[in-house]
């Protein structure tokens, strides 16, 4: 028997790859029908066909639904048969803003295996182009200006894409299919390396060069995902001491980011939980124990037996462990200084960091909204945050009770998430 259904998700349903998900879904078990982002930030389904198809297109949005995506409510509405499509479609998206249930912008994603292996695939067209991405992984919460998430509501608007790049947005069988982040080094948004005067650095490959003046002892800003970093080498006493005097950060550790996990096993103590967070799509900094024979400077997290530690979650830094093959970590800090917020403009950088940093590696799409890393640690085997941001927000906390009433927690400062 053909029957209807109209589907409703909320949650962290857009700028996820859910539409494309849907529409693969869809098509695998022959339904007809259209999917579409709504203006509160849901998502709206329509299908027909069998029913017994219609119901296994259900069980596979419960069950197969991509990483990042996050249900807090499923509706089904079942109908009668209509005959209203003739094959299945994405929608433009509708600008309603009618808020019937809580949907929120999807956090930031760390680079997928997909879009690593083509930045390293010296034939592939986005070889080396450090701000690759894809609908499974880049930038979300930190270029999302308004619902519902399309290219136009994002700071890529600054870049129209290129006929390949178009090409592949249009293509459902390829993985940037309705990828609102897509580009590419033709169209896309572009790394420069700056000296600390605010003057280009004349050079072919702007990563490499940044690489090579973090192993020459330089303090190098890195524009990424959700603000500006100072990076700078760990096993050297005096650059780590360099950075402390100019960041005015005598005692408090510095974070530190390593290629892979067996880089951090040089230094670190790292449990199975603990590879888990590490490597998940979030890439928090994770507080781990430190080895007694830690090999970097003790001027890292001096007086401490932890470290911070993540590891790459973008193309930019793929490229620059790359080429820097010898360390088993460099530090990579927020910039900014004691007590202000994290810089997301360029200009702002020059300014308020061109005492601290030597050169800058920042790139010309902008940052809507600023994000630091997150902060964990594993205790007795239950993972604690410590500072909620990056590849956490703005996903909802979910609470052990029921209430009517509006409830407000906030943690002491700079110790507790609230």
């Amino acid at each position: 028997m053909r029957v209807r259904a109209e589907i409703h998700v909320y949650g962290a349903v857009q700028g996820v790859g859910f539409r494309p998900f849907v529409y693969r879904i869809a098509r695998k078990h022959g339904l007809a029908g259209i999917v579409q982002n709504v203006g509160n930030g849901s998502v709206k389904i329509v299908v027909e066909g069998e029913r017994e198809r219609v119901e296994k297109f259900i069980e596979s949005l419960k069950s197969d639904k991509p990483p990042a995506a996050r249900y807090t409510r499923f509706e089904v509405k079942w109908g009668e048969y209509r005959g209203e499509f003739s094959d299945f479609k994405i929608l433009r998206s509708a600008a309603s803003k009618v808020f019937s249930e809580f949907s929120y912008i999807p956090p930031d994603i760390a680079i997928c295996e997909d879009c690593i292996r083509e930045l390293l695939d010296p034939r592939d067209r986005r070889y080396n182009y450090p701000l690759i991405a894809c609908s499974h992984c880049g930038p979300r919460f930190t270029i999302i200006y308004d619902f519902p998430y399309d290219r136009d509501k994002t700071t890529m608007d600054d870049f129209p894409m290129c006929p390949r790049c178009k090409e592949e947005y249009e293509d459902p069988a390829d993985r940037r299919f309705h990828a609102q982040v897509i580009a590419c080094p033709v169209c896309g948004p572009r790394m420069t390396l700056y000296d600390n005067k605010g003057d280009p650095v004349p050079c072919d490959d702007p990563v490499r060069e940044a690489a090579r003046l973090i192993l020459e002892g330089a303090i190098v800003a890195i524009k990424g995902v959700g603000g500006i970093h100072l990076a700078a080498k760990t096993t050297d006493d005096d650059v780590v001491l360099k950075l402390r005097k100019r960041r005015r950060r005598p005692h408090q550790p510095f974070a530190v980011m390593s290629p892979n996990v067996d880089a951090v096993r040089r230094y670190a103590y790292v449990s199975p939980r603990e590879e888990e967070i590490l490597t998940s799509f979030r890439r928090p900094i994770v507080l781990l124990r430190k080895r007694e024979d830690f090999c970097l400077s003790e001027w890292v997290s001096p007086g401490l037996h932890t470290v911070g530690v993540m590891l790459p979650y973008t193309g930019i830094h793929i490229l620059l462990f790359k080429h820097i093959k010898d360390e088993p970590a460099i530090i990579m800090t927020s910039g900014n200084y004691p007590g202000e917020p994290m810089i997301i403009e360029n200009e702002e950088a020059f300014k308020k960091l061109g005492r601290i940093a030597d050169y800058f590696l920042l790139h010309n799409r902008r940052i809507f909204q600023r994000c630091d890393d997150s902060v964990v640690r594993v205790i007795n085997g239950t993972t604690k945050i410590i500072r909620r941001s990056r590849g956490y927000v703005l996903e909802p906390i979910e609470l052990p009770f029921e209430t009517n009433k509006v409830v407000v927690a906030t943690g002491p400062e700079l110790r507790v998430t609230g």
